[in-house]
């Protein structure tokens, strides 16, 4: 059992004042518990996060700090394994997000979907109903 975990889980998980953010510390619980069993992220995904903390927040080491969760540098576990997007997959992602034209995915997400497919990991959690008929979603609030 595996699973891919998105921005908003993470940005969620950091931002105390979010308002998904006790479902994200919830998630986290589980994880860390091995409840979804081996979490994977990606680097665009890491990317995505420690920008999106630096301009929501305005803060350097709020970013830093998120980033070093991500990557399992102390005092955080080291849980997730990081995928590196490399340039095959990148032309694989760009296939994914034509294919899903229809749909409203970033190309952060298009690259998940990829990443799952390729990689042969079960499922994505992630308050984005996006994924939703794309690839089996774990949506943290339920």
């Amino acid at each position: 059992m595996s699973v891919f975990v998105d921005t908003g889980v993470f940005f969620a998980h950091h931002d105390t004042d979010a308002k998904r953010h006790a479902d994200a510390v919830t998630a986290f619980d589980k994880l860390l518990d091995g409840e979804y069993g081996q979490p994977y992220t990606s680097d665009y995904v890491l990317d995505e996060t420690v920008t999106l903390v630096r301009v929501r927040t305005g803060s350097l080491d709020a970013a830093d700090t998120a980033a070093r969760r991500i990557l399992g540098a102390d005092p955080f576990p080291n849980v997730f394994e990081t995928i590196h997007v490399e340039p095959d997959d990148v032309r694989s992602s760009l296939e994914t997000f034509r294919r899903y034209g229809d749909q409203e995915l970033s190309f952060t997400d298009a690259s998940s979907i990829h990443l799952c497919d390729s990689r042969g990991i079960d499922s994505v959690l992630s308050f984005d109903d996006d994924f939703d008929g794309l690839i089996k979603r774990v949506d943290p609030g339920a």
